[in-house]
């Protein structure tokens, strides 16, 4: 099965509501001249403004957040907020009193998918995000990728397995691919004699070197690299880790190609913090990972893909190969 991590604001099945005033109008003839004045005193894009309800035609005036008064209790309408909202109505309509303003709740915000509009107390104009809902559903991948991915992430977690219990400490598996082409680019694993020789920087550091970019991070091999079988040899990088650079550059032959741009990458365990603002850096397209991670992960917890301060973002999967 392959889960989208998505923000909390898009999985979250209602939305907050908020009170806000409405009025219950009698005189439907002037409807329209009340509707112009709350909209130009209290702009509302979106919120549908007049719904019946119970047989009552109510306007909605404003949220109780737009208004310069102090709510003690938000089921009830203080009365200099009352004559305020009746004062600015009485120009249409007369009959207008306090007993006809009431508190109803209203979504805080507008919703993200057909979920969340369902729910909603009060309606809005909604536009279904397709995108976003075969993502919700797992429709925006087609059978055979499924498989493809699930193969994918399923051989980097076992091999992550094998290779942490002869380790005896956690080692990832990763490789990045071209989604174009479906070629494996590169691979990589932790290496456990660098700091920073986790496997997402060492397989970054790979593509550099095939787009003969500043090399990122190692300066000579590391001798504590982990072939998939998970027997320690010296100098040993996993397979297809190091392509001839010669045959690399065929896959990077665009001027304007930076690192893994458009790229997908695929884990065996999620990749923590640092690696994750690593794949921001080097502009990742897709991330794919099998494991949770046991201490605080960067895509699924801390979920940095979401920073909107952050120069770029990506899509994230949980692949579960159970």
């Amino acid at each position: 099965m392959i889960t989208a991590i998505l923000p909390d604001s898009v999985v979250q099945s209602e939305l907050p509501s908020v009170p806000a005033v409405a009025v219950g109008i009698l005189n439907k003839k002037i409807l329209s001249s009340l509707i112009k004045i709350v909209s130009s005193n209290f702009p509302l894009p979106s919120y549908k403004r007049v719904i019946n309800r119970d047989g009552v035609c109510l306007l909605l005036v404003c949220k109780v957040s737009q208004l310069d008064f102090e709510f003690s209790d938000c089921s009830e309408i203080p009365i200099d907020a009352a004559n305020y909202i009746i004062n600015l109505l009485d120009c249409a309509d007369r009959s207008i009193s306090s007993k006809d303003l009431v508190i109803v709740n209203v979504p805080s915000r507008l919703p993200f998918t057909q979920r969340q509009n369902a729910a909603c107390q009060w309606p809005v104009s909604f536009h279904p995000n397709n995108v976003l809902e075969n993502k919700i559903s797992g429709m925006n991948f087609k059978d055979d990728e499924k498989v493809t991915v699930i193969q994918r992430v399923a051989s980097l977690v076992n091999r992550s397995k094998v290779a942490s219990m002869k380790t005896e400490s956690s080692v990832n598996f990763v490789m990045v691919v071209n989604p174009k082409t479906k070629k494996v680019l590169a691979t990589a694993s932790t290496c456990n004699a660098s700091l920073l020789g986790h496997a997402a920087m060492r397989v970054i550091d790979q593509i550099a070197k095939a787009q003969l970019k500043p090399n990122l991070i190692l300066l000579q091999p590391c001798s504590d690299l982990m072939p998939f079988d998970g027997k320690r040899k010296q100098h040993l990088v996993p397979c297809e880790s190091l392509h001839a650079t010669k045959k690399l550059k065929t896959e990077h032959n665009c001027s304007d190609d930076y690192l893994c741009t458009g790229y997908d990458i695929y884990f065996a365990i999620e990749p923590c913090i640092m690696c994750t603002m690593a794949l921001v850096h080097s502009r990742i397209n897709r991330i794919f990972f099998g494991e949770h991670r046991e201490d605080f992960g960067g895509v699924a917890q801390a979920k940095l893909q979401e920073i909107s301060a952050l120069n770029h973002s990506f899509e994230v999967y949980h692949v579960s190969t159970v």
